[in-house]
């Protein structure tokens, strides 16, 4: 297939006559393929698509990044933002403002998962597509600085990303994971799965005693961890802050502690767990304040001194 060409009404009217043009268009020399744009290939969407990203510098967000995502066909008008003042028209509904962390999907250009659910018409009914999008190792790395880069609606992301799970349980946390369902099961609680508690996602949160659990491998958290880099130890000491700041308790168990020392991790959480239990605990808190990815300069890889 031919490269599609995009000429603006403005380029075309510079060479020739309005009458011209029409004329071009009648006799399939021309297609219009958006409102002021002529492409020489007859449009698809995707056709439309790219020329009102490439001429109109359109950032597709809404439930056009979430058809584009998914790979499903875009429902028309599109949904996307812009750095200029916001608008509607008969193909696109623009909002103002690009947020960072924007991802490619077949040469256009798309918000960050999160911020398109931010967008949509309404925000409820896509957890499922949340926890897809934020599913693997690493997932959660990227949505807390998903979450920290949004324009809008961070409040509500946060309310709405306590309830939704994400990431992938390794192994190791699946095995925590029982070991702390079994340890507390004669007790009221809860124990939920990488939930967002503030502006960080926790392996496992007890949200009656306000306990929050962390699974510390040698890979990811160790000094000398093949994982383990400047940025990671400083998000986790904030991420501890924060918590605390928060009113939670967090704990730390290594691999080892996991795999070959049950008896004490099970004593040292009922020892943190039986004091705090509340009977109406109420919904997650809200964050205070910017992540540390927003201000910390090893994230924007500034030069600094400890």
């Amino acid at each position: 297939m031919t490269d599609p060409m995009f000429l603006t009404r403005a380029d075309l009217l510079a060479r020739m006559s309005p009458g011209r043009l029409e004329t071009a268009v009648r006799r399939g020399e021309l297609f219009r393929v958006a409102r002021g744009i002529y492409s020489t290939v007859a449009p698809t969407d995707r056709l439309r698509l790219r020329a009102l990203h490439e001429v109109r510098d359109l950032v597709f967000t809404g439930q056009t990044a979430m058809d584009l995502y998914a790979d499903r066909p875009v429902g028309w008008p599109v949904e996307a933002r812009h750095p200029g003042p916001g608008r509607r028209t008969t193909e696109a509904h623009v909002r103002s403002g690009v947020p960072g962390r924007l991802r490619a999907r077949d040469g256009l250009t798309v918000v960050s998962p999160l911020q398109a659910v931010m967008d949509a018409a309404s925000s409820a009914g896509h957890s499922d597509f949340l926890t897809g999008a934020y599913a693997g190792i690493g997932a959660h790395d990227v949505l807390e600085r998903d979450l920290a880069a949004l324009v809008t609606g961070r409040q509500r992301a946060r309310e709405l990303l306590a309830s939704t799970p994400t990431g992938t349980a390794s192994r190791l946390e699946q095995v925590a994971f029982r070991l702390v369902r079994d340890a507390l099961s004669d007790l009221p609680v809860t124990v939920l799965t990488n939930r967002m508690l503030g502006n960080y996602c926790y392996d496992l949160l007890i949200p009656e005693a306000k306990v929050a659990v962390e699974i510390d491998s040698f890979t990811f958290h160790a000094v000398g961890g093949a994982e383990t880099t400047p940025q990671s130890f400083v998000k986790q000491v904030w991420k501890d802050n924060e918590a605390t700041h928060l009113g939670w308790l967090v704990r730390h168990y290594t691999e080892f502690c996991i795999y070959r020392a049950e008896e004490y991790v099970t004593s040292d959480l009922r020892r943190c767990v039986l004091p705090r239990i509340s009977r109406s605990p109420g919904a997650l808190p809200d964050a205070q304040g910017d992540a540390v990815f927003a201000w910390h300069p090893i994230y924007r890889k500034e030069p600094w001194r400890p």
